[in-house]
C-alpha cells in the first residue's frame, strides 16, 4: 500500500513539475495589506491541449517507427522448418564425457 501511495505522490509531483515547466499554468502569491495570503492559478487550457495532441502524435510515430522495423527484422530472419530442433546451449554431462563425482560419463567402457 505504500508503493502504491508513493507511486501516486511521484506522479503527483512529477506531473506538476512538467506542467510547470511546459507553461500549462502559472501560480501567483499575493500578500493584502491585512497580511492573508491570496494564491491565484492560471491554467492555459488550450497549451495543454495542444501539448498532449503533439506528445500523442510523436507517441504514435514512435510505435510506427517501432513495428516497420519489427517487420524488416520478421522479414530478414532465416525460418527454420517446425522439425529442426535448434542447437543446445549446454551439453549434459554424458556428451560433454564429463566426470561427475568420479563417474566418467564420457564413452562408455568397451565390454569384454
Amino acid at each position: 500500500m505504500r508503493n502504491m501511495l508513493a507511486l501516486v505522490g511521484a506522479l503527483v509531483v512529477g506531473f506538476g513539475g512538467v506542467g510547470w515547466y511546459l507553461g500549462w499554468y502559472k501560480l501567483s502569491v499575493t500578500k493584502s495589506s491585512d497580511g492573508t495570503l491570496q494564491v491565484t492559478t492560471n491554467v492555459d487550457t488550450s497549451r495543454v491541449v495542444k501539448d498532449a495532441g503533439e506528445g500523442a502524435r510523436h507517441v504514435g510515430e514512435f510505435i510506427g517507427t517501432q513495428v516497420e522495423s519489427a517487420k524488416k527484422d520478421a522479414a530478414n530472419t532465416p525460418v527454420t522448418p517446425a522439425g529442426t530442433p535448434g542447437p543446445k546451449a549446454v551439453p549434459t554431462p554424458a556428451e560433454s564425457g564429463a566426470w561427475l563425482f568420479g563417474i566418467d560419463f564420457g564413452t562408455p567402457a568397451a565390454k569384454k
